[in-house]
């Protein structure tokens, strides 16, 4: 008779801890955070000793946390969730990590991979992680997905700032997808700190807005001056440093996209000098360099040596490619380079952006020998070089990806020309 009766009393068990985890989760009031298990805990039924024990939570585990007052707090994990003394639980500050690993890495329910797997999160996805477990293996969430993964198929992120150029706002969503939870707006001109861009999204923080917003609706931050510069900001001692790659006279519709496809592959942001008879016979291009996350820079219309011009020629070559640019992306050129390096006071005059030269020349226009760039880099470069090629010689896209593999294996960060100046 009681070998008959305890499947039911499993069954009726079972149906008791849903009504309890049922009202746990009625009855849990403001926002969830991840916090960790500081002491072995008990979970409860309902916020109260008196109520049924549903479980138990060792100690180093990661859940989901609601508080309801000073003394309970609900807690949510895979396959439990009720109510735990708030003082078995401790805050965490999350470090922000990027998926590194090529095709993604999985979420697991436990530190295993014989565990559960409850997700995948693909290349570039920025994650909170909140600690780690032993094995290799953090503890990190993506929007409303919590889980563990492996530890080596994250990296850190390079952070950059940039600035909302939407009128009226960027709209905020909680995870890379136009269909992602919506969480916000972030005002026009609105400074954030850029992390990496996932499939055309950029994870940005402003304040306490953090999330996902389109990388098309952010621009580089302007240097509203007509100075010349040929170099660098130089950074503080122990930091990483910098170097800007930048490309002339595209954009080309056969050589630029390889370019892009490299620095896409080295995870590399550049800054693209564009000539305007080339930017209207290639608007998908510019379109693309300009998704991508690059900066963009005026080149003139025609290519010219502008201290042979009239101060009124000189306006018309740099605002037609002005408006060629905006025409192509909905924003208007933030640096300027004047062709063969020439420049005056008169053709500055005209400007109100930066006019850039450059330390490095590779002289890859002239030589269009692939491993004569690498060899000219290695002879100039150091923290805060301006490095000049270009995007319309194939020998030029033939020698990128061993210039970029030396620079970072040298310990150089690649940058924009805006962030190399600040």
């Amino acid at each position: 008779m009681m070998k008959n009766l305890l499947p039911f009393a499993l069954f009726l068990t079972f149906l008791i801890s849903v009504v309890f985890v049922g009202q746990a989760s009625a009855n849990a009031e403001g926002p969830s955070v991840i916090q960790q298990v500081i002491n072995n805990a008990t979970v409860y039924g309902e916020a109260s000793t008196e109520s049924a024990i549903i479980g138990h939570v060792a100690q180093g585990s990661f859940v989901k946390a609601t508080p309801v007052n000073e003394e309970w707090t609900h807690i949510q994990m895979q396959q439990l969730e009720g109510y735990v003394a708030t003082s078995t639980l401790t805050n965490l500050t999350p470090e922000k990590l990027v998926v590194a690993k090529k095709g993604g890495t999985s979420l697991f329910t436990y530190p295993s991979p014989s565990a559960q797997k409850t997700g995948q999160l693909n290349e570039n996805t920025t994650v909170l992680m909140y600690g780690t477990a032993p094995g290799g293996w953090s503890f990190v969430q993506y929007g409303h997905e919590t889980g563990y993964a492996a530890t080596n198929t994250f990296k850190k992120p390079t952070v950059t700032k940039k600035r909302v150029n939407v009128v009226n706002g960027a709209v905020l969503h909680l995870t890379a997808s136009p269909s992602g939870e919506v969480i916000g707006t972030i005002a026009h001109q609105t400074i954030v700190q850029q992390y990496a861009i996932l499939a055309g999204w950029a994870y940005v923080e402003a304040g306490e807005q953090k999330g996902y917003i389109k990388a098309s609706e952010l621009a580089n931050l302007m240097i509203l001056d007509n100075k010349v510069y040929n170099k660098g900001v130089t950074v503080a001692k122990g930091a990483k440093k910098r170097v800007a790659l930048t490309f002339d006279d595209g954009p080309d519709a056969r050589v630029t996209p390889q370019i892009l496809a490299i620095l896409k592959k080295y995870d590399v942001k550049a800054t693209f000098f564009m000539v305007g008879k080339n930017v209207s016979r290639n608007p998908a291009t510019v379109e693309k360099v300009y998704a991508d996350g690059h900066e963009i820079g005026n080149h003139t219309w025609n290519h010219p040596k502008l201290t042979t011009l009239t101060k009124v020629n000189v306006k018309q070559e740099v605002d037609r490619t002005s408006n060629a640019i905006y025409a192509a992306i909905g924003q208007y050129p933030t640096v300027f380079r004047p062709p063969y390096g020439a420049t005056s006071e008169q053709v500055r005059s005209v400007m109100s952006i930066p006019s850039i030269l450059w330390s490095v020349d590779t002289l890859d226009w002239k030589h269009r020998n692939a491993d004569k760039i690498l060899a000219y880099v290695k002879a100039s470069v150091k923290d805060g070089s301006i490095i000049l090629m270009h995007d319309i010689h194939q020998s030029t896209a033939n020698g990128l990806e061993n210039v970029i593999l030396y620079l970072q294996q040298q310990g150089y960060e690649l940058v924009t020309v805006s962030e190399i100046l600040q």
